[in-house]
């Protein structure tokens, strides 16, 4: 028996382009931006940015701030420019095309309490396989600052180092055809990754305003970022309801799976209006939260007792060694072809004058070159 499937053409018409606004005012220095582009259709791969756009702040006792484009499309304040807590404040953009957008007033709420930062070794359903996910499960409980919204948007930054077996120790000076040490050598590094996706959370309905064991990150045991110390960063936005209201339904209409034939949502509205055309679609939204920061470091074999035993970063590596005669490389026509020097390889022949020794072993830059992973350049917080 044999079928074939005959392809279907779809037939895009066209769309109409809206203005896209993703805007954020918070107490934090540095977090304070406004993003324009330009929705496009299914046969583009990316958005116009909206470059040349007039974009301004106002609070609720007239002081104006002016974003300046950075670049295309991305507007920037001052960057002593913060926003306080109780204020309320309005977001003003008139684009290049001489259409103005106005949101609506919203208050800076008082940042959050941290309460605490810790990590739970358990299983978890896999959402790959049948079995069970072994790993560590990081969460944070939050206390509330008074009665009314409890509710968040986190973001949170992971910092760990990289810590590789056959990191290279040695390298050679072609200049002077000698073998000098690293300083420092290549095996330990450290990398820097931000949260992806949206994340909320609300207290709303509960007896207490306070979050607690919500959990943020799964790290498995197949993963690297807990071979060495790790570091979690967490930044929960305190936003209004009805920002916490466009983020559920944003995080609905994302990730729910869909099909041609499922019942389509609308498009979200925001908090943003276009002055000129009040029936055009404005997509994004002006946020303003007052945001909390804090961190936490876990050394390495924090939860070994638990039973994490994380796999070894690159154990393959004690399989890549070559071995090479240093009096080759000492030649200064050795093609080291992305190979790296990990150490002298041991043995009791020496080269006079030099003291080196007769062999050295060789490893691919995965293995002996941690800045293929990281950087070398340790946290200024992580001591």
């Amino acid at each position: 028996m044999s079928s074939c499937i005959e392809p279907y053409e779809v037939e895009v018409k066209d769309t109409q382009k809206a203005l896209v606004i993703d805007a954020s005012l918070t107490n934090l220095p540095g977090r304070q931006f406004v993003k324009l582009e330009y929705s496009f259709s299914l046969l583009e791969t990316e958005p116009e940015m909206a470059s040349g756009a007039l974009v301004n702040v106002v609070d609720d006792l007239g002081n104006n701030v002016l974003f300046s484009e950075v670049s295309p499309g991305y507007y920037m304040p001052d960057s002593s420019f913060v926003g306080l807590v109780g204020r309320k404040y309005q977001l003003s953009v008139q684009t290049f095309d001489g259409n103005e957008y106005l949101s609506e007033f919203e208050e800076l709420l008082e940042p959050a309490n941290i309460k605490e930062i810790y990590g739970r070794f358990l299983s978890l359903r896999s959402e790959t396989s049948d079995g069970f996910d072994v790993g560590v499960q990081f969460l944070v409980d939050i206390d509330q600052v008074d009665q009314e919204n409890h509710n968040y948007r986190f973001e949170y930054t992971e910092d760990y180092e990289i810590l590789l077996p056959y990191g290279s120790m040695l390298e050679f000076n072609p200049t002077t055809r000698l073998i000098d040490r690293r300083n420092p050598p290549l095996s330990l590094c450290y990398f820097k990754q931000e949260s992806q996706g949206l994340i909320i959370a609300t207290a709303g309905g509960q007896t207490n305003g306070n979050i607690r064991e919500f959990p943020l990150i799964f790290i498995a045991e197949n993963q690297r970022e807990l071979i060495g110390k790790y570091s979690l960063t967490i930044r929960p936005y305190r936003i209004s309801n009805a920002a916490y209201q466009y983020y559920s339904d944003l995080k609905e209409n994302n990730e729910s799976a869909g099909s041609f034939f499922d019942r389509q949502k609308g498009a979200l509205i925001g908090n943003i209006r276009n002055i000129n055309d009040p029936t055009a679609p404005v997509l994004g939204y002006f946020e303003v939260a007052g945001v909390s920061e804090d961190y936490k470091i876990f050394d390495a074999g924090t939860w070994q007792d638990d039973g994490y035993y994380p796999d070894l970063f690159l154990e393959s590596c004690n399989m890549r060694l070559d071995t090479v005669r240093t009096a080759d490389i000492l030649a200064g026509n050795f093609d080291f072809n992305n190979m790296y020097i990990y150490n002298f390889a041991p043995t009791e022949a020496i080269i006079v004058p030099l003291g080196y020794n007769v062999l050295t072993l060789l490893v691919p830059e995965i293995c002996g070159d941690c800045r293929y992973y990281g950087s070398l350049k340790k946290p200024a917080f992580w001591d």
